[in-house]
């Protein structure tokens, strides 16, 4: 069989992490540099954030002895948003077998809405699928109807975020795949396929940001991006101590939220408001769930002593610190989004090679893909 290299390349504020594999020995290579150029999720400088893109993939390859053409990249920020559509098709007059370009025609339909121009789609989620207006199921391949509708989950981004991401991995020399958003990386490394069909929600909290992605059916069902992260609390104890922003980030580390009282207090109104407007969006998902969905939290702020058990006082259910699943060579939970970009990448390539019907890419839509190479392609 051909073994087949992927690479996932995770951009965050802090670090640019890649990881290569291949689909036959698994993980190969990985390394991480610090991030330069980036900053609450889009690209301030393209020649700093290529050199520290490309700094990345070099090192990864060195240790996987083996070269990069194409990456899959993440995408976040506050810019991201859902909308939701429903999609119709007529399939014939008398009941018949639907097939999989009736599938795509009903997904087809449902992307046709009213959205800015600024907007792309990143991922396209088929929440149900409803069979001559009666029937609700979750695939309707095989089965036999004479209509077909879908309400779908359309996860978007600004084009202009998406375009700069792009050349900024074209300038470093190499190719952008798919584009997904960090919570889908992330989810796919630190949830198992039986959590992430059953339900999960999985909360990032971030140097910059925190991202909320909710997972069932085996792929992700939404994300929610907020303007909160540690450096927030860091800013926090800066403003109050009147100490140097270093200096402020020790403290935190120190204390966290199970420390000095002093600390604790100026910290917890912040945490407590931003884990608030997390839990207002999550809400409607943990209730819809007959059993109560897999929750884990990710992030350096995680880490902070009290902080797990502040969000479960927030959400009033259990929550649990996000752990890389099994693997053979990596452990650091700093990793997951690019090992999960890696993943889908590798169930991608299962897919394609025992032709498994996949109604549209998880990642992002090719042909806007091809329509950004086609733009940078002047620069090479």
């Amino acid at each position: 069989m051909h073994s087949e290299i992927v690479c996932g390349l995770d951009i965050g504020a802090s670090n640019v992490r890649a990881l290569i594999a291949n689909s036959e020995r698994g993980i190969l290579g990985y390394s991480q540099v610090p991030t330069k150029g980036f900053s609450r999720s889009v690209v301030s400088n393209l020649g700093l954030l290529s050199d520290a893109i490309e700094s990345s993939v070099m090192k990864s390859e060195e240790m996987a002895r083996a070269k990069v053409r194409k990456v899959i990249v993440n995408v976040s920020g506050v810019h991201i948003r859902t909308f939701q559509s429903r999609g119709s098709v007529h399939i014939s007059d008398r009941p018949s077998e639907i097939t999989k370009d009736d599938i795509k025609r009903c997904i087809e339909s449902a992307k046709i809405i009213a959205m800015s121009l600024d907007r792309a789609a990143v991922h396209l989620v088929p929440v149900r699928y409803f069979i001559d207006d009666k029937m609700e199921i979750n695939d309707p391949l095989g089965l036999f109807g004479s209509k077909l509708d879908v309400d779908l989950n359309i996860i978007t981004s600004l084009i202009a975020v998406l375009q700069n991401v792009t050349k900024a991995v074209n300038l470093a020399g190499y190719e952008a795949d798919e584009l997904i958003v960090s919570g889908a990386g992330t989810g796919f490394a630190v949830f198992d396929d039986n959590q992430l069909q059953n339900g999960a929600v999985l909360v990032d909290v971030g140097k910059e940001i925190t991202e909320a992605a909710l997972f069932i059916d085996g792929k992700i069902l939404d994300s929610y991006n907020f303007p909160f992260g540690g450096d927030d609390l860091t800013q926090v104890l800066q403003d109050n101590l009147k100490v140097m922003f270093d200096e402020a980030e020790e403290i935190k580390i120190k204390y966290g939220l199970a420390g000095k009282d002093e600390i604790t207090n100026l910290l917890l109104p912040k945490v407590d408001s931003a884990m608030g407007d997390v839990y207002k969006k999550i809400e409607p998902f943990l209730k819809n769930k007959k059993s109560l969905p897999s929750i884990s939290v990710v992030g350096g702020v995680a880490k902070m002593d009290g902080f797990i058990e502040r969000i479960e006082n927030v959400f009033k259910v259990p929550v649990s610190m996000g752990r890389i699943k099994v693997t053979d060579k990596i452990y650091d939970i700093t990793f997951a989004c690019s090992l999960g970009l890696m993943k889908y990448g590798m169930k991608k390539i299962i897919a394609q090679r025992s032709g498994a019907y996949a109604p549209e890419p998880i990642g992002f839509a090719g042909r806007f893909i091809a329509k950004i190479k086609s733009i940078v392609s002047e620069y090479f």
